[in-house]
């Protein structure tokens, strides 16, 4: 995966971890829909699963697992395979500079499991 998503990720992460404050089943994969704002596309956007274990500021394709939506529209179902034991965070990156992760009401991270379904996220415009 090109470095510059991976960047882009990052500084998403820093975002929502800034704007939002900073959180099962079987299986080996996570999965759910992803939301954008009315009027754009998912198309492209990048979700990334970070393990509990490595600070989601410094995940990359080396320590997370990642999969980019092709469905057209507001919103598109994803699944990320490859999910180990332990806590993961999902997040939502597109290119649109549009950033989302699947958070508690108030904008904290959630911990998932591998096996988990129904991990929704929905995006907001970075500033």
């Amino acid at each position: 995966m090109k470095k510059a998503i991976w960047t882009l990720v990052g500084l998403g992460l820093t975002a929502l971890l800034a704007a939002c404050g900073g959180a099962g089943g079987g299986g080996n994969s996570i999965a759910g829909t992803v939301s954008g704002p009315g009027g754009y596309t998912v198309s492209g956007t990048v979700v990334v699963a970070c393990p509990g274990s490595v600070d989601v500021n410094n995940c990359d394709e080396t320590t997370g697992k990642y999969t980019t939506l092709s469905g057209s529209g507001r919103s598109s179902a994803y699944r990320i395979e490859g999910i180990g034991a332990g806590d993961w965070y999902v997040l939502a990156v597109s290119p649109q500079k549009f950033l989302g992760g699947y958070v508690d009401g108030s904008g904290n991270l959630l911990p998932v499991k591998a096996g988990a379904t129904g991990i929704n996220i929905s995006m907001f415009a970075l500033p």
